[in-house]
């Protein structure tokens, strides 16, 4: 018995060491990031309340109360031009212009042209509010909310029927969604789902002439259910959720491998798996950091959609080989025919290799959300807290890989392997779906809709052919497999009855 416990000990170990490895990088790099980022926000909230004032008075036709609230913006410009200048030239020229128009529409009296440039003002200072703006460093920076004032803008450009300036402005959305992603799936899994699939389904309506207004309901729908979200506050559970959520896919494909390694008796291929794992391990903290100091969220959102697109699609075909192997090697006794044959020259090297790449698949497919979600959560509250978050989801993540990789090795052959085949398949399912639907996300795959195809998005089932297409081929193989493997079963069966009969 203490055998066997230290044997799942020893597996369980590299599993549980890579899981702390992420966590202790994260709470390495996420103080820092949030000192820096921290140090680039200025204080605007007096200003704010001025500009929208000043809208209002004008609105109302009342030139001299704005005139008042409008010289309080101009000693807030003039006293803070330079920081504005230092975090965005492009910025402070803009602000500048609008400042300057401002002035001489008061200067003219021309009440509907100020008005008019305060509009515009008060959104600019808004966007600077909320980093809505290219730095020095070409790097954009967004916020929920002006995220969906973005999105109002694309929902009246669709008003106006402006169809290709509102393709234009959804493809630009779909780009950013990155900056804003782990806002909202920090709270909600469920408007996160929505609002991907919302994302795509705009891209589909805009890009059909017979279908474009379709997309009004749709920019409506998203509005509306991020709208909530904007002031929602934030604390350790919810950074806790995120590796939890997002890791315990990944932590069901390599702690499956493992137990599979196990099982077969064979040092190599769990070898191999954990190779795999800290190479997924070492990509998602790299790309982590880029899109942390180097990149800016949007420009890495298109290439962050083609990694989840591809991965998900490459860890969906081999998932499908794993659930087959499993659900093949759950009757008893023809695992006792493998493990006969002496199961690490079995392995071979090919099968290896695919072990290493599934669970290299898995850790990048889902541990780079991860890292970008939690990326976004910087600012959101205090560094100790998200400190505290980050280790107590990855620690519940390490307890789940011990008692699933101790539970995988002292029960019985058939219920372990049938089960994992199950789960694996689904898993296999699901990143079919999801990774075609990132695809779409990035514009590889076109964004078709079919109102018609069934839609549930908890397992990546998505209105579109390109996705439905090969999750219905995924189960139309998994039900062959299970047919004829029960056909041969029970002529196996006849045959040792027949034996036997003869025998006696």
């Amino acid at each position: 018995m203490k055998t066997t416990d230290r044997r799942t000990v020893k597996l369980s170990f590299p599993l549980v060491s890579s899981i702390i490895l992420m966590a202790s990088l994260f709470l390495l790099f996420f103080p820092v990031a949030q000192t820096n980022a921290a140090a680039a926000n200025e204080p605007i909230g007096t200003t704010l309340a001025q500009s929208d004032d000043l809208f209002a008075n004008l609105e109302s036709g009342n030139l001299d109360q704005g005139a008042v609230a409008f010289a309080s913006i101009k000693k807030w410009w003039a006293a803070n031009k330079q920081n504005v200048k230092q975090n965005s030239l492009d910025m402070a020229l803009e602000i500048d212009r609008q400042m300057a128009s401002l002035s001489l529409a008061f200067l003219n009296k021309d009440v509907q042209k100020a008005k008019e440039e305060a509009g515009a003002l008060q959104f600019s200072l808004r966007n600077y509010s909320d980093g809505a703006y290219v730095d020095n460093d070409g790097q954009q920076r967004m916020s929920l909310s002006a995220y969906v004032m973005k999105l109002r803008e694309a929902g009246d450009l669709m008003e106006k029927q402006s169809w290709s300036e509102a393709l234009s402005a959804v493809k630009l959305l779909q780009r950013q969604w990155l900056s804003i992603e782990g806002d909202i799936v920090s709270k909600s899994q469920t408007v996160y789902n929505h609002s991907e699939r919302d994302l795509v389904l705009m891209d589909a309506y805009l890009s059909n002439e017979g279908k474009q207004d379709e997309a009004r309901q749709i920019v409506d729908r998203m509005i509306d259910s991020l709208t909530p979200l904007i002031d929602a506050q934030y604390s350790w559970w919810d950074a806790a959720l995120i590796p939890i959520r997002e890791g315990l896919e990944a932590l069901l494909v390599v702690g499956t491998l493992l137990m599979y390694a196990k099982r077969a008796d064979s040092k190599p291929a769990k070898r191999w798996v954990i190779v795999g794992s800290s190479a997924g391990v070492l990509v998602c903290i790299a790309l982590g950091l880029a899109v942390a100091f180097l990149l800016s969220s949007s420009t890495f959102g298109h290439n962050n959609s083609l990694i989840n697109g591809w991965t998900g699609v490459g860890a969906s075909l081999l998932l499908l080989y794993v659930s087959y192997w499993l659900h093949r090697n759950s009757d008893v006794k023809r695992w006792n025919r493998f493990m006969q044959s002496k199961s690490t020259q079995a392995l071979t090297n090919g099968k290896m290799i695919s072990l290493a790449l599934l669970a290299f698949f898995a850790i990048v497919r889902e541990g780079l959300e991860t890292v970008i979600f939690l990326v976004g959560m910087v600012n959101k509250m205090p560094g100790v807290e998200l400190a505290v978050g980050i280790a107590a989801g990855f620690g519940i993540l390490a307890v789940f890989a011990v008692i699933m990789i101790k539970l995988g090795t002292r029960l019985p052959v058939r219920p372990v392997f049938l089960v994992s085949s199950v789960i694996v398949f689904y898993l296999c399912f699901k990143f079919m779906g999801s990774g075609i639907h990132s695809l779409q996300m990035a514009g590889v795959i076109p964004s078709t809709v079919q109102e018609y195809l069934p839609e549930q998005l908890s397992i990546s089932l998505y209105p579109s052919w390109y996705s439905t297409l090969p999750q219905l081929l995924f189960v139309l193989i998994a039900a062959i497999v299970v047919v004829y493997q029960k056909m041969t079963s029970r002529s196996a069966g006849k045959e040792l009855k027949i034996l036997a009969t003869k025998m006696n």
